[in-house]
């Protein structure tokens, strides 16, 4: 049982809460590879079967037992999605803290070069079936662009995808570009970001500032978006920072009347000047706490987070619940299920989104019931002598597909249910041309078709999906 901690300075919504996670399920029987600059076996990461360096020839697993500044990003985006909230009696815990972990540093020393990355992925490759590896996080891009689908890096994830191992990507957090590889790979699940300020209420849920736009192949990313700001996760432990947290903490709960002393004995461990010591109490408290805000301290032992690398792992963490749920998914389906449950924040321009924000337990409880092992992926299919268009979703009683050639009007053509949840239209084979879409569900619901990567701004605060028939221009 959670129990939620006594003092007041929990505030955060725990990452369960943030997605509407499932509580059932915690990644039990899953194992995650994550691919980042470096890490630190956490005392609140339960289950590490594997750490390894790629970027050298010869590991040394006593490397990882050393705090250094790359620790920090690999281990708290492990935490984010694997925590068991030791630090905090369980309230903050990541949504998958039983599943196993391998964990993988890129980071050389200098940079997080593409090479290293695709090392990792093909290290991956070599040793999932060994480790039992199902989903792979990568919080890191590369140190270059490429074509997708036709550079090394899109080789990789689609080979791995093809050995039913799902990759996640952190989509970036640079608004003016699109996402890099891997981030950009048509068969990853990109991930951008919102920021929920801290709250259920999805009228304040605004942008985070996520890498977007047309990749070199001109498919659309992120594919969905997680919380990527004021994420709470455990501290590194045993290091200076850790140890300021404790001491300023202490301070902060001291009575008026002993602060300047307790102050005294413990501002060594901060990096508050001396000259505070001859403040007001006042003056001293507001000291400490605007030290505690400019380190992100929140809480005890912890630190909140921000960006689309602590987006993507959550991600991985729901989809471990998912796996759990139901160990036949495949990457296939997963994606699909994850798009189809999340929902589009009206304020944040769909781009910048994807299919809209992840809905854990939506996710979860459609994984439970997915039975299509098989179930097409790619819409639409175009043969000789006509059009199939499938749509995937086990909620949907009405879907309509609505398009240029139905002059936008609904109810022209509907698809068909072929098996529950699985629907599917036949169209004689068109005319050479572009061609843009959408699927109408139940008469209320707009969505563009997650089988197909291949979109367009629709000039709406939306997205068509778009095909060509002949040559494509």
């Amino acid at each position: 049982m959670t129990l939620k901690p006594r003092t007041s300075e929990f505030r955060l919504l725990p990452i369960i809460r943030r997605v509407t996670g499932s509580a059932e399920c915690s990644g039990r029987g899953v194992t995650i590879a994550l691919l980042d600059s470096g890490f630190y076996p956490h005392p609140e990461l339960s289950n590490i079967v594997e750490m390894i360096d790629v970027t050298t020839e010869r590991f040394q697993p006593s490397d990882f037992n050393k705090i250094r500044a790359s620790s920090w990003h690999g281990t708290m985006v492990a935490c984010a999605a694997c925590g068991n909230g030791t630090y905090s009696n369980g309230f903050y815990r990541g949504l998958a803290p039983d599943a196993s972990l391998v964990l993988i540093k890129v980071f050389d020393g200098r940079k997080i070069r593409s090479t290293s990355i695709l090392r990792g992925l093909q290290w991956v490759l070599r040793n999932h079936m060994r480790l039992g590896i199902r989903i792979v996080n990568i919080s890191a891009g590369g140190d270059r662009s490429e074509a997708t689908d036709k550079g090394r890096m899109a080789e990789a994830v689609r080979e791995l995808k093809q050995q039913g191992i799902t990759v996640i990507t952190a989509a970036g957090n640079n608004p003016s570009r699109p996402p890099v590889p891997p981030a950009s790979c048509a068969d990853a699940i990109t991930v951008g970001g919102i920021h929920d300020a801290n709250s259920t209420d999805r009228s304040q849920w605004t942008e985070y500032g996520t890498s977007h736009g047309r990749t070199a192949d001109g498919h659309w990313k992120p594919d969905i978006a997680a919380p990527a700001a004021l994420l709470p996760v455990p501290m590194l432990p045993d290091n200076a920072l850790f140890e300021e947290s404790m001491a300023l903490f202490t301070l902060a709960r001291t009575k008026k009347a002993d602060l300047k002393k307790t102050a005294r004995r413990h501002l060594r461990k901060t990096k508050l000047p001396s000259s505070v010591l001859f403040g007001s109490d006042r003056a001293i408290m507001r000291a400490i706490v605007d030290r505690m805000r400019a380190e992100k301290f929140f809480a005890p032992r912890h630190q909140h987070v921000d960006g689309t690398s602590f987006a993507a792992p959550i991600v991985a963490s729901v989809v471990a619940q998912m796996l759990e749920a139901n160990p036949s998914l495949t990457p296939g389906l997963i994606k699909l299920i994850l798009q189809t449950t999340s929902r589009p924040v009206a304020a944040i321009a769909r781009e910048a989104q994807g299919y809209g924000m992840l809905d854990g337990g939506a996710a979860v409880k459609e994984a439970r019931i997915e039975h299509h092992r098989n179930a097409p992926d790619a819409s639409p299919v175009v043969g000789k002598d006509r059009i199939t268009f499938y749509y995937h979703d086990h909620t949907a009683r009405k879907v309509c597909l609505i398009g240029d050639f139905t002059a936008w009007q609904k109810d022209v053509i509907l698809l068909h249910s072929i098996d529950h949840g699985l629907w599917r239209a036949d169209l004689p084979l068109l005319a050479e041309g572009k061609y843009r879409y959408k699927y109408l569900l139940d008469d209320r619901r707009w969505i563009e078709d997650p089988a197909n990567p291949d979109k367009e701004n629709d000039r709406y605060n939306g997205l068509n999906s778009y095909f060509v028939i002949g040559p494509k221009p």
